[in-house]
């Protein structure tokens, strides 16, 4: 089934395209689920300040469908696509949004021949953004809702490195586009932490920081090994505290991992079958949290031990 969507702007001039080839699963479900990645974008990463610079566009993107003809007009849209930085952070929100299978295309005069690395193809000024994890689904036809904006801004979140490199992360949360395999759950089995937050927020001022948090898990708390290594956005800056190296806000430990000396911690539950955290605080608080913000959409993300 092919479904074409045109309208033409004179800031953009933009075609888009949606190509459905499977019917989309719901992405609204509680199950626990995991799903293999890789955190690559342009340069093998998803740089925090691009998705910063980004994130008034993502918000205009959020009150339309994906393939609303109204998004070929939005001064935002366009900014979000003529840029390389743009269409890296545009591919990723795609990739976390829409399921394998579907991918939405953008006529981008400014594209030229490019490449995104595996993110994303522009060949003729045609840009093709593939969706891959199906975390908003509906998306494609209907304006994000609340839960589904949680769902992708954790899945971006999750996907920044702070380092030049693309390293193999396994993603678990309570969603069905999160799918678990048993080989994946034995390979991934070091506990980086978890990210949750909302990156479609309305306010304009670039000074007020994204609303992105991390805290930390039992595999990072416990040293620098394997995987984590080249992973560093659950970790907490020296230089820079109540910040992760990505600039995420820290959150501190997502669970209590001395419960001897009653640490705080961020997550009010674990699922210990599937690995994920739920209901994740901006702040720790020994399990009370008396003014904190919670989350519920929340990604526990894991790396190999080797």
């Amino acid at each position: 089934m092919r479904s074409v969507f045109e309208a033409a702007t004179p800031v953009l001039a933009c075609t888009l395209i949606a190509c459905t080839t499977s019917s989309p699963p719901s992405a609204e479900s509680s199950t626990n689920q995991a799903v293999k990645s890789m955190n690559r974008l342009a340069a093998n990463r998803l740089a925090a300040n691009r998705l910063a610079a980004n994130r008034l566009a993502a918000n205009r993107l959020a009150a339309n469908s994906l393939t609303s003809t109204r998004l070929v007009a939005l001064e935002e849209t366009s900014q979000i696509l003529e840029t390389p930085a743009g269409r890296d952070v545009y591919s990723y929100i795609v990739s976390c949004a829409l399921p394998e299978g579907v991918t939405i295309e953008a006529t981008v005069p400014t594209a030229a021949n490019t490449t995104g690395g595996e993110a994303y193809t522009c060949v003729d000024h045609v840009c093709t953004f593939a969706g891959g994890l199906g975390l908003a689904s509906r998306w494609i036809d209907h304006r994000l809702d609340r839960r589904g904006q949680g769902w992708v801004s954790a899945c971006l979140f999750s996907r920044v490195n702070a380092n030049d490199t693309a390293e193999a992360i396994s993603l678990r949360g309570r969603n069905e586009g999160l799918a678990i395999s048993e080989d994946e759950a034995a390979l991934y089995t070091v506990e980086e932490g978890a990210f949750y937050g909302n990156v479609f927020i309305d306010d304009p001022d670039p000074a007020v920081p994204p609303d992105w948090n991390a805290c930390r898990g039992e595999g990072q708390a416990s040293g620098e090994f394997g995987g984590l290594v080249l992973r560093d956005c659950t970790e907490e800056n020296p230089a820079k505290p109540g910040f992760t190296y990505c600039g995420f806000k820290y959150a501190g430990d997502c669970g209590d991992y001395t419960p001897a000396f009653a640490s705080p911690y961020a997550c009010r539950s674990f699922d210990a079958t599937q690995g994920t955290y739920g209901d994740c605080h901006d702040e720790s608080g020994l399990g009370q949290w008396p003014s904190s913000k919670k989350y519920r959409e929340v990604i526990t993300t894991y790396v190999t031990a080797e």
